[in-house]
């Protein structure tokens, strides 16, 4: 009997001091100890990105109208040869053309080519006006103007500077710099400001370009 009650104590014994070894070790871990990092996990994405569309600028290639005072008179052979549909009026002022225009505009195509200014000028107001008129789904080509150097015609260069403007306001706008061709080949231009046969097909050599050109 107290062979027994000496083995039970002695495994007691051993038994909590084995227990409070474990308890000891647990204690005294190094809490400064640098544990091992997960594995990351390589997430692949099953949706593939998609693909952006690529717009392909196309160039115009419909009908022109070409509206607008002398100038036209002595353009319209050379832009008839090529398609256009032309309505010039000696003297006709910008004030007028914006009447006439709003009284046409629903029959008017895809691209309208101007030359206005050349009588009295014109100011910014008056040229959007006439882009209002038009309407921002249409390409509106504007000329500037070249007159001679006559003191009759100090509004040149305010009309000229009115209409390079205009696309920095409404993006149909497009321009066709005659008055800076002009001056650089002035056998394009006769002396009253009528074009010579070279400066009609250069003239619609350059604005059928601007017109056409792809967006």
């Amino acid at each position: 009997m107290v062979r027994i009650l000496t083995t039970v104590i002695a495994l007691a014994i051993g038994f909590t001091g084995g227990l409070w070894a474990g308890i000891i070790y647990t204690d005294s871990r190094d809490s400064s100890a640098v544990l091992p990092s997960p594995t990351p996990t390589l997430v692949t994405s099953t949706s593939a990105s998609p693909t952006p569309t690529r717009t392909i600028p196309i160039p115009y290639t419909g009908e022109v109208f070409a509206f607008g005072d002398f100038f036209f008179l002595s353009t319209a052979p050379c832009l008839e040869a090529k398609g256009y549909v032309v309505d010039a009026i000696s003297g006709r002022r910008v004030t007028d053309a914006a009447a006439e225009l709003a009284r046409i505009a629903d029959e008017l195509p895809g691209a309208v080519l101007l030359h206005l200014g050349a009588n009295a000028g014109a100011t910014p107001n008056d040229l959007e006006r006439i882009m209002t008129i038009l309407g921002p789904d249409r390409i509106v080509v504007w000329s500037t103007i070249q007159l001679p150097d006559d003191e009759r015609y100090t509004f040149e260069s305010d009309t000229n500077a009115a209409i390079v403007a205009l696309p920095q306001k409404f993006p149909n706008a497009r321009i066709v710099s005659w008055n800076a061709l002009s001056l650089t080949n002035p056998t394009w231009v006769n002396a009253d400001g009528s074009l010579t046969e070279a400066g009609c097909e250069a003239f619609a050599d350059f604005a059928d370009a601007v017109v056409r050109a792809a967006i």
